[in-house]
């Protein structure tokens, strides 16, 4: 057989197998295609299973050999980093100022003069109202479930081998789960997000840095960071339904906003 011919035949065979495996493949894209159309419909539900399965593997897998490795290879000026960026993940910095400007707007909506006055300085008073009850109701949840669980922290595993639970304990070795500081951020800038949509994605970007941080540092295993952006994050959106079906918007339109939602009302057909 000539050199050509046999190079030939090795192509024509090769393109057989590419074309068998990509049509095994193609119930698998199948299933992809159709799984991500159901969490486009049931984003809430299908958010819990795919974090539930996070967490298992997680637990079961990677946090161990994943924490280990991390204590070992993050140290220095790149640890500081991370160190800085995880005080963002600190409630009072969010909710204190949030709780100061709910409560100045309700104690001015009481001292204002007109009905309508009062009626605008309370609506107001929702906004940052939402983000301040956000992380409230999401931490009280979280502090309930690390003193439930009683999981051990990284430094047990790293001072003493210890990877286990201690249920209804409240000590600071048995609470890392979930990370209280990803739950508070991921709380804020879910509750941010909403209040102003045009920079949801910075938001979002602060919240995967500050979860980062934790497992960076080994503060947290990557599970407890997993559960605690998903309890931040379903809080938030829960307490948002709540508050649209009370007839309460939280989200802020700047003037630009309304200027571009009537250009776009006056150039709709009618």
């Amino acid at each position: 057989m000539r050199p050509l011919d046999l190079v030939v035949r090795q192509w024509e065979k090769g393109g057989n197998r590419v074309a068998l495996v990509w049509e095994e493949l193609a119930g698998f894209r199948s299933f992809t295609a159709g799984q991500w159309a159901r969490t486009v419909q049931r984003p809430r539900t299908w958010g819990t299973v795919y974090c539930a399965l996070l967490v298992l593997i997680g637990y079961v897998i990677l946090d161990r050999p994943l924490a280990r490795f991390l204590k070992a290879q993050v140290t220095g000026e790149f640890e500081g980093f991370w160190k800085t960026i995880t005080h963002l993940g600190l409630g009072g910095v969010w909710m204190v100022p949030a709780g100061l400007l709910a409560l100045g707007l309700i104690l001015s909506a009481l001292a204002a003069p007109g009905l309508e006055e009062r009626a605008r300085l309370r609506r107001m008073a929702w906004v940052p109202g939402f983000l301040f009850l956000s992380m409230a109701a999401s931490g009280i949840a979280g502090n309930i479930v690390k003193m439930l669980v009683g999981r051990t922290r990284p430094a047990a595993l790293f001072d003493s081998g210890i990877y286990d639970f201690v249920p209804l304990t409240r000590g600071y070795l048995t609470n890392s789960f979930p990370s209280g500081h990803t739950q508070a951020i991921f709380a804020a800038m879910t509750a941010l997000a909403l209040i102003f949509p045009r920079y949801d994605l910075a938001f979002i970007a602060v919240a995967l840095l500050v979860g980062l941080s934790r497992v960076l540092t080994t503060v947290h295993f990557l599970s407890d960071a997993v559960a605690g952006a998903w309890l931040g994050v379903m809080v938030t959106l829960v307490l948002h339904s709540l508050l649209i079906k009370r007839g309460i918007d939280v989200r802020v339109r700047f003037e630009r906003d309304k200027r571009l939602l009537d250009q776009s009302s006056k150039g709709s057909p009618t």
